[in-house]
């Protein structure tokens, strides 16, 4: 079996997310970790392997965090979580999770856990967060 660097991996999901249904539903860009423009206000998604297990099948974790600015719904200068937005996300980024199988790419995955929102209060953002399991299916 052929293992893979966590780069490698990163590189591979972050195409996945490019031609996902996630990548057209958001108005920015498909940036890998670090390379998102840092006074970016748009929503980008951002792909980041975060741990790798190199055993018999080599397994881990990579995350995809969607970035929604936040809004002033009263224009009384109160920016807040824009909730519709964040969950139709939510709601895109799981169907999107379920139609990746082993003929669409060299992985099965599976999400680590649910599929939620967190405030990013520094940049008046907030990120639905995908985190997806994965095992590597190349011999």
């Amino acid at each position: 079996m052929s293992s893979k660097t966590g780069q490698q991996i990163e590189n591979d999901i972050y195409g996945l997310v490019k031609s996902s249904p996630l990548a057209s539903l958001i108005n920015g860009g498909v940036y890998k970790f670090g390379m998102r423009p840092k006074d970016s206000t748009n929503e980008d998604a951002i792909v980041k392997f975060v741990q790798g297990y190199d055993n018999q099948i080599q397994t881990g974790t990579v995350v995809v965090n969607v970035y929604v600015p936040d809004f002033d719904p009263y224009e009384n200068g109160v920016l807040v979580r824009d909730i519709t937005r964040c969950e139709e996300i939510e709601i895109v980024a799981n169907e999107w999770v379920k139609t990746l199988t082993a003929e669409k790419s060299d992985y099965i995955f599976k999400l680590a856990q649910t599929i939620y929102t967190q405030e990013e209060s520094e940049i008046n953002q907030h990120f639905v967060s995908v985190r997806i399991r994965f095992k590597l299916t190349t011999f």
